[in-house]
């Protein structure tokens, strides 16, 4: 009796669709939905994935410019806030128009449109925690609501319990997951991170692993590292390259978002990293430095 890959079956049953079946694969995808032009780009890149995994696809209009409390509303005169509300609207519904024309483009059925009332971020935080992976845009340090992106990102990526993919504010992406970068390191943060992009992972062309250790690490801990990712994947029938590099912490950002370039990588895959600044959690420096520099999309976790 021949055995034949599962995953090689279905894709080839599907011909044409690129539909990727796997029992442990994506089934749902959340994008968030605002204003920007950069949402456009989100949209395509999320409704794409969820045509490859036959998955559903919600939108969540998530903006600044929707709250208002209603202490703000009853200082301002009732003409503002009529028009206020109005803008809103109309916002709100050519978003959604963008939204559904974007899943239309990729011949998705199984799709929903959610504009919560609560406020933005708990309330995106919420509906990530009932899908399986998250898109969203990168904060922007120019822009005027950089600080709300900011709060948005950290917010779901500490309170959601589930990955982002967070895409570039600039370029177009018609390809994400093909050739995957995986930064490792022995912690909870990139174990959290391989696994919720195993998904990719198993329907990637190529995946390296960029296994980073300091000048002081022992040698025989990041041999034992080394090899422990490397079976973890293979027994995911993923043939991965680990690339081990020796790095100080503060340069590891910068040799992460190199050798991205070097490998022409689409997808980068790390765990998202934080520490405690006075009662707050906030993002460690390789995390905010991918978050500012980012080229690729890239899967974070924590």
């Amino acid at each position: 009796m021949i055995g034949v890959n599962p995953d090689t079956a279905a894709r080839a049953q599907n011909g044409k669709r690129q539909i990727y079946e796997d029992p442990m694969g994506y089934r749902s995808f959340l994008v968030q939905v605002d204003d920007s032009d950069q949402s456009d780009c989100r949209i395509k890149v999320a409704a794409g994935l969820a045509r490859i995994y036959d998955a559903g696809l919600q939108g969540v209009y998530v903006t600044s410019t929707r709250e208002m409390t209603p202490f703000a509303s009853a200082m301002l005169p009732d003409s503002v806030v009529e028009q206020r509300l109005r803008d809103t609207g109309e916002a709100q519904a050519q978003a959604e128009k963008r939204f559904r024309a974007g899943a239309a483009a990729e011949h998705l059925t199984a799709v929903s449109w959610s504009a919560p009332a609560d406020p933005a971020i708990d309330a995106a935080i919420l509906h990530t925690v009932y899908a399986d992976i998250a898109v969203v845009g990168q904060p922007q340090a120019e822009d005027e609501n950089a600080g709300f992106a900011s709060d948005l990102v950290h917010g779901m990526l500490m309170n959601a319990g589930r990955p982002l993919l967070i895409v570039p504010r600039y370029g177009e992406f018609p390809v994400v997951g093909q050739n995957v970068l995986i930064a490792w390191k022995e912690t909870r943060g990139s174990a959290r991170a391989v696994c919720d992009a195993l998904p990719f992972l198993k329907r990637a062309a190529k995946v390296v692993v960029m296994s980073v250790s300091s000048p002081k690490d022992d040698s025989a801990v990041q041999s034992r590292s080394d090899a422990g990712i490397a079976a973890y994947l293979a027994r995911h029938d993923i043939d991965a390259k680990v690339r081990p590099e020796v790095a100080e912490d503060i340069d590891v950002g910068n040799l992460l978002l190199s050798r991205a370039a070097d490998l022409s990588t689409d997808l980068i895959v790390m765990g998202a990293y934080s520490r405690t600044r006075l009662a707050e959690r906030v993002l460690g420096g390789v995390t905010r430095l991918i978050l500012q520099s980012m080229t690729v999309p890239v899967l974070m976790s924590h």
